[in-house]
């Protein structure tokens, strides 16, 4: 990778999608059932700011899932959960922030690749003597 524009998108496309495959696998290992509906809400858009950069990574799936992962709903509110049978489901849990830290070294790296691109082909390193 070079760090220009190109591959700035591609990697957060990536980022974006294993995300989503992430989150998928673990509400399949919580059996988070939902008919469905639930698994096939994940989305993500990568938005652009004015200068075509981009400007945030928006994640979406259908609220049903934050209850979930919180052991909420079906009458049962979070002060009640301890004391009711029911679970929290941590399918978006740390991993998610572990990986926004990680994605966030990337650009930071693709960055400075693309800076020092920029600044090698714009100055003028030949000897003159």
């Amino acid at each position: 990778m070079t760090g220009n524009r190109a591959d700035r998108v591609a990697y957060c496309e990536a980022w974006a999608q294993m995300m989503v495959d992430i989150w998928v696998e673990k509400a399949e290992l919580y059996e988070i059932e939902d008919t469905g509906a639930f698994m096939e809400s994940f989305m993500y858009d990568i938005r652009e700011g004015a200068n075509g950069e981009i400007d945030k990574i928006v994640h979406a799936y259908n609220y049903y899932g934050r209850m979930v992962d919180m052991g909420v709903g079906n009458h049962v509110n979070f002060e009640q959960v301890s004391e009711s049978n029911r679970t929290a489901k941590p399918w978006k849990d740390e991993t998610y922030w572990r990986s926004v830290r990680a994605l966030t070294e990337k650009m930071a790296e693709l960055y400075g690749q693309n800076f020092f691109a920029i600044i090698n082909e714009n100055m003028n390193f030949t000897d003159k003597k």
